[in-house]
């Protein structure tokens, strides 16, 4: 099994002209995951040998700017360079991150009025209590209404230390 990594960005929330704010790309076997998508994720893709429609899984560590800004435009511009036939099966990327990831995508999206050539799902990881103190915790509501039309249905996933 063959594996290696890509920074393509190691910058903090401070904009810099020689450093991207955070992403890095893991591949492994045909496979292609995100980690992070801060903004100018995108333009440091296409600078890269990678190809961002390639990516089918992304992982977002928590919802600071420097770490999603970068993800809707990502998606629009995967789905720029996608086919608009019907009959190509275009996998589901996966998305997962923290609560709140699912209603961040459907509003920026959705105002945008950006539609998607493929089919996307978050899956948000929602910490229990013994993870996560209540205090630490922002009070953001479930997103409960329609998908977005390429959206597919996520899960919410909970850690179960006991069975882990």
């Amino acid at each position: 099994m063959t594996m290696d990594i890509t920074f393509l960005g190691t910058g903090s929330a401070y904009p810099s002209p020689h450093r991207g704010a955070s992403a890095l790309v893991l591949r492994s076997d045909g496979d292609c995951w995100l980690f992070d998508c801060g903004e100018g994720t995108q333009t440091q893709l296409m600078k890269s040998q990678l190809r961002a429609g390639r990516i089918t899984k992304v992982f977002i560590s928590h919802l600071h700017g420097d770490h999603l800004f970068g993800l809707p435009g990502l998606l629009c511009t995967v789905s720029l360079n996608s086919s608009a036939d019907p009959q190509q099966n275009l996998k589901c990327v996966d998305i997962y991150g923290p609560r709140g990831l699912r209603h961040f995508l459907r509003v920026t999206l959705g105002l945008t009025g950006s539609q998607l050539l493929f089919p996307y799902a978050v899956h948000e990881l929602e910490p229990t209590p013994d993870q996560c103190p209540q205090e630490g915790l922002s009070n953001l509501t479930a997103e409960h209404g329609p998908l977005h039309p390429q959206e597919q249905p996520g899960r919410t996933i909970r850690l179960d230390a006991e069975r882990a």
